[in-house]
């Protein structure tokens, strides 16, 4: 019966976090699109069109080469357009999709591009347990053009603006970034509906103090910048009001 799939869905998505939350707020065709891969994880490919080129902010896990090309047709581009890549973390449910953008400039933080490139090992339990199943879905180093910072980063894209702050603990080199008003954090943060924002997830986490201390520094950093919505990179996207900027991350 419909409402009982409907229902089970539902309650699917309340037990793991599944689901979208407010993506259509971030979606702005022909200028930028928002695009779910990996029911009901909803690994986030978010990709815009600059006077610079085509960026991609993540790479999604299941299906992601074809919602990438989903999302790049809603800006009117194909993945040989993609310029640059930035990747808010290299947990291989955030990356599947770099095959189809082997040209493409990888921006993210230095201590996170070892991770990317496979030369060291993800310390989260989750990771060490999906490289032993499922093996190594990281590019060889040298397969791909990466472009590593050091330190939060001002990314000038013609008229547009691309901030990186940089936020380790869930991985050695999380990163956010601010573009066109909304706050990509990755996973150093979790949302659900019910309960709100918190820190990430501490199973699918490297280091739960350096998370906690990264998100207090971060809002501090993000604060003199305009800031409407936050989006996780699972596709969670809540607007940037008191419950975030007031929130003790313990």
């Amino acid at each position: 019966m419909p409402f009982r799939r409907f229902a089970l869905t539902a309650l699917a998505c309340t037990l793991l976090a599944g689901c979208t939350l407010n993506l259509a707020r971030i979606q702005d065709p022909p200028r930028a699109a928002a695009v779910p891969t990996a029911f009901p994880w909803e690994s986030m490919v978010y990709v815009a069109r600059t006077d610079a080129g085509v960026l991609v902010l993540d790479l999604g896990w299941y299906g992601s080469a074809g919602a990438l090309r989903k999302a790049l047709g809603k800006v009117g581009a194909a993945p040989a357009d993609v310029t640059d890549v930035f990747l808010t973390h290299s947990h291989r449910d955030h990356i599947a999709a770099w095959r189809q953008v082997p040209r493409a400039r990888f921006h993210m933080l230095d201590s996170e591009a070892p991770l990317f490139t496979g030369v060291e090992r993800h310390r989260d339990i989750a990771s060490r347990v999906g490289q032993a199943v499922l093996g190594n879905p990281a590019p060889w180093p040298g397969e791909v053009d990466v472009r590593p910072f050091a330190h939060d980063t001002v990314f000038v894209l013609g008229r547009d603006t691309l901030r990186a702050f940089v936020i380790p603990g869930h991985t050695a080199g999380s990163t956010a970034y601010l573009f066109r008003r909304v706050l990509f954090v990755g996973d150093a943060l979790f949302h659900s509906a019910l309960l709100g924002w918190g820190p990430a997830k501490r199973i699918f986490t490297a280091s739960g103090k350096l998370n906690r201390a990264g998100l207090a520094s971060l809002r501090l950093r993000v604060h003199p910048f305009p800031v409407a919505w936050v989006c996780t990179a699972h596709a969670k996207c809540a607007a940037a009001d008191s419950a975030f900027f007031d929130r003790e991350f313990r």
